[in-house]
């Protein structure tokens, strides 16, 4: 148990850092519109992967698949529509 929960933590710490790297990128503004939109986009995948880490992991969702496919399934949908929003100006 211990295990799986310190894995859970240093992925949770990787995909932290991936988030604060695009937020350093983006306000040093070396980022162009396009460049935001995609990484906006791209960051709300990394929220999914965190949400799912931690729905399985700190919250034992992974002991019950059928409720951790319908949360997982909700916020994927509510991401989806989200990075529609991000992409939309580019459109």
């Amino acid at each position: 148990m211990p295990d799986r929960l310190f894995r859970a933590w240093l992925l949770l710490l990787l995909l932290s850092a991936a988030s604060t790297a695009f937020a350093e990128l983006a306000g040093a503004g070396l980022l162009d519109p396009r460049g935001l939109a995609w990484g906006g986009a791209l960051l709300l995948g990394v929220t999914w992967l965190k949400s799912r880490t931690i729905l399985g992991a700190y919250l034992r969702l992974d002991q019950t698949p059928a409720a951790r496919r319908v949360f997982s399934g909700v916020l994927f949908l509510y991401l989806v529509l989200l990075a529609g929003l991000f992409l939309a100006p580019l459109a």
